[in-house]
């Protein structure tokens, strides 16, 4: 069994509102810095502005350099230690707590992450990340990532429905497809 987030299960009603009320980030571009720890990483954070929370909140993008894998997170550290709402694009099916029924346990990628009110850890798919082919997008570029992300979640650019761009020293990381035929001019044996 999953470990129980005490703070989120004496505070659910708080948890909720941190998720689902509207919220606003005022950067318009996000710097992707290469992690300290893992160079095959990038990462940052920026404040997020909400009405009535008590404690400051951070929202977390990091993108794995190659392949097409990143998580969003929302993380508010004094109401709780682990981001308490994250978007999984890539990685292993979660395996849902669910008494009721085997088959809607398994949750694959990509994925919403967040808390029940008993502080237990979930996985679940917006009606959106249900149709195959619109998650596979999703999944496969971050920008629809981040945008699904504002939307689930009710996080403006300030103030509108928007979300901020992406960059980094190597801006070329977030293009879909290559320029140039990366086989051009090797010649193969028959």
């Amino acid at each position: 069994m999953s470990e129980i987030n005490l703070k989120v299960k004496q505070n659910y009603e708080y948890l909720e509102e941190l998720s689902f009320s509207e919220k606003n980030i005022q950067e318009d571009t996000i710097f992707l810095k290469e992690k300290n720890n893992r160079k095959d990483w990038l990462k940052n954070s920026v404040k997020v502005e909400h009405s009535t929370a008590k404690d400051e909140m951070s929202l977390i993008i990091e993108k794995k350099l190659f392949p097409y894998k990143y998580g969003i997170k929302l993380h508010c550290p004094n109401f709780t230690e682990k981001p308490f709402f994250r978007f999984d694009s890539d990685g292993p099916t979660h395996r849902n707590k669910i008494e009721n029924s085997l088959a809607e346990q398994p949750i694959t990628t990509p994925h919403f992450n967040t808390y029940d009110e008993k502080g237990q850890e979930f996985a679940y798919k917006s009606d959106i990340l249900r149709n195959d082919k619109e998650a596979k997008a999703i999944a496969e570029n971050i920008e629809f990532g981040i945008s699904h992300f504002f939307q689930e979640t009710n996080i403006k650019l300030n103030g509108k429905d928007e979300f901020p761009g992406l960059t980094t020293e190597n801006p070329e990381l977030f293009e879909i497809e290559s320029q140039t035929d990366p086989l051009n001019g090797i010649e193969f044996l028959d």
